[in-house]
């Protein structure tokens, strides 16, 4: 098996008019945990569908394990895919939904309820094997979904957003169970999401998709610390942009706020400076000072966002909460500081 088990060459899907996908071009590694992240109606959900089989390209190429099959019918394919809606059979106890696929692979009996019996184990489900997916929770549903896929052990494991139907709790809890899971197995994973801390916290790599053109591909903390576009790194969290021109190391914005220690060239600028990166707090004295004011503050458990001013530039700090740390108000005005080596220009 080569180092890559998927590659993506050239691929482009248009439905008519609408261009979905274009110029795609990708590499997964094996047993990688690999995320399509993007809005919606970026194309990631075509190209994955394109993966499974489910949707065909105008042109480019298709490797799965080194075998082109851009033509080959998705059971022909070697990869299973849990949808967005797990698509369970409603009429069916948990244990038919599992062997549905053995069943059509016409194995026996005995070795039927053997990989559904492993597998129900793999995922927690034993106890409620004879239960309908109507008596199950949310994520319930989602382990007969992946247990039904993982059963007929595909290469390449296709989940398309298979957390967006979870509460914010659940959600967190089912992450942990399916890097788990990919850890147990070594299969190779590719997760559909739009959700930037999901695809940060689960992901070896991940491409970024916006108007089917992929944007940047990297290990999430690469792409967070050097996006090389507007878009990424905005994507990719909350971001303070402030534009202005560098001249003999230091940027001046158009209102007037003057950044020293710049190393770049000469010329307009666009600087971008994470939230967490201006500080409320001068922690050692290379840090350069503003004067700011509170426009609006929001309490997020950890996290206190404040909302500053200055000059006319509006910005995000957020500083870690604590109990009895002080926390300003609205419409107070504070010191501000920037370590410029934290700063990303483009």
């Amino acid at each position: 098996m080569s180092e890559n088990i998927i590659e993506i060459k050239n691929i482009n899907v248009s439905y008519g008019s609408n261009h979905v996908l274009k110029d795609v071009n990708i590499n997964i590694k094996n047993k990688d945990f690999y995320t399509f992240l993007g809005p919606s109606g970026c194309g990631k959900t075509t190209l994955l569908r394109l993966i499974a089989g489910f949707e065909k390209s105008q042109s480019g190429e298709l490797y799965i394990d080194g075998k082109e099959v851009s033509n080959s019918s998705p059971w022909e394919r070697d990869v299973g895919m849990v949808f967005q809606n797990y698509a369970l059979w409603p009429h069916m106890t948990v244990f038919k939904n599992i062997s549905f696929g053995l069943e059509e692979k016409r194995l026996s009996s005995t070795e039927i309820k053997k990989k559904v019996e492993e597998v129900l184990e793999l995922v927690d489900l034993k106890d409620l094997s004879k239960r309908y997916p109507f008596q199950l929770s949310g994520g319930q549903q989602q382990r007969v979904a992946l247990a039904r896929t993982l059963v007929v052990r595909p290469k390449v494991l296709l989940l398309d957003e298979p957390l967006s139907n979870l509460d914010a709790k659940l959600r967190v809890q089912m992450r942990k169970e399916l890097l788990d899971l990919h850890q147990k197995l070594d299969i190779t994973t590719i997760f559909v999401t739009h959700d930037q801390e999901e695809a940060n916290g689960m992901s070896t790599n991940l491409a970024i998709f916006n108007e089917g053109i992929v944007q940047q591909i990297g290990r999430p903390i690469d792409v967070y610390n050097q996006p090389k576009n507007l878009f990424v790194a905005n994507f990719m969290g909350t971001i303070n942009v402030i534009e202005g021109q560098v001249q003999n190391g230091k940027f001046k914005s158009k209102q007037g706020m003057i950044i020293n220690n710049v190393t770049t060239t000469e010329g307009n600028h666009s600087i971008l400076l994470r939230p967490q990166n201006l500080y409320l707090q001068k922690n050692n004295n290379s840090l350069q000072e503003f004067d700011a004011k509170v426009v609006s503050v929001e309490f997020l458990g950890n996290l206190i966002r404040y909302f500053i001013k200055i000059l006319e530039h509006e910005l995000i700090i957020e500083d870690l909460h604590e109990i009895n740390k002080k926390i300003y108000a609205k419409g107070e005005s504070i010191k501000v500081y920037l370590d410029s080596e934290k700063i990303k220009i483009l």
